[in-house]
């Protein structure tokens, strides 16, 4: 890993932190060059030009703009807003930050929904949702979805827990692509259309036979 960098943040992380978005980030050698890149260009340059960032970076503008998303999620970037009509990132006002600091323990702390937030908050539900929905416009706050349809909001933790319960995250082998296939079960990779095996139990009975024939041939 790259100095300067947190631990937990890898391109496997970060294709699970694409795929919640609905992007498909394929396996990609430059991961760790580009995600520094990134993180130097915002952070010490004071670069604020997306497209600059992006070329500069090796990526697509719309690359950028995910990985921006990803650095934020890790609190690797503070208080940048990312508008991406404009095309910059550059720091959120002093209004801004009040109003995410007024929310952000319940998102990230919490995973409170927009109901409790209002009665703790003692405002209306639709202010609430008014706010998160600004929030999340600007790219200020990051791993949550707002479902428009019912008020809710989808938190990207909760659904990687509850998606490590029955299923395993491998790369397709052919591609590289992340597919979640259920565990002990084959999938097909919906890129490449390889089929993908979970080998968890074959290396398990691969490690015990191992086991067992050094015993013997230590006995």
């Amino acid at each position: 890993m790259n100095e300067g960098l947190k631990p937990n943040i890898n391109e496997w992380s970060y294709q699970r932190y694409a795929q919640f978005y609905k992007h498909d980030e394929p396996k990609d050698e430059e991961f760790e060059k580009k995600i520094n890149e990134i993180k130097r260009l915002i952070l010490e340059d004071k670069e604020t030009d997306l497209y600059a960032i992006a070329k500069i970076a090796n990526c697509t503008y719309e690359e950028t703009i995910l990985k921006i998303g990803y650095l934020k999620n890790k609190r690797v970037i503070g208080d940048y807003y990312v508008d991406s009509a404009a095309g910059i990132v550059s720091m959120c006002t002093d209004e801004e930050k009040e109003v995410l600091k007024k929310y952000e323990k319940f998102l990230y702390g919490r995973h409170a929904q927009v109901d409790s937030i209002a009665i703790e908050t003692n405002q209306s539900e639709e202010k609430v949702w008014n706010d998160l929905k600004y929030l999340d416009e600007k790219k200020l706050i990051n791993g949550v979805i707002l479902n428009d349809v019912d008020k809710q909001i989808v938190y990207y933790s909760i659904e990687k827990r509850l998606k490590a319960k029955d299923y395993i995250s491998i790369n397709c082998p052919n591609c590289g692509r992340l597919v979640d296939i259920q565990r002990g079960s084959k999938g097909r990779c919906p890129c490449c259309d390889s089929i993908i095996e979970d080998n968890i139990l074959e290396k398990a009975i691969d490690l015990i036979k191992n086991k067992e024939e050094r015993e013997v041939k230590e006995d």
